[in-house]
């Protein structure tokens, strides 16, 4: 299950990501406001933490993601930081 996800994160980011796929070249100095983007910080919280917990905290990162937030840089996906 792991794997599927990852593998479809990868897909996205290839194809419809702004920051990461085809449409990059329309916005040059990236288009979300967290660092990293919230598809790789689902990508690396699924890797670290497996696939339920993983995908539970990148629907918490991109639930945080509006124009009312402070841009930041979120490291919360590595185990024992939260």
């Amino acid at each position: 299950m792991k794997n599927i996800l990852v593998v479809s994160i990868n897909a996205y980011q290839k194809t419809l990501s702004p920051d990461h796929g085809i449409l990059k070249a329309r916005y040059p100095y990236g288009f979300c406001r967290h660092y990293p983007s919230c598809s790789e910080y689902t990508k690396l919280a699924i890797q670290e933490n497996g696939s339920l917990k993983g995908t539970l905290l990148g629907v918490k990162h991109v639930a945080r993601c509006n124009p009312f937030v402070q841009p930041s840089v979120d490291l919360s996906y590595k185990k024992g930081t939260n």
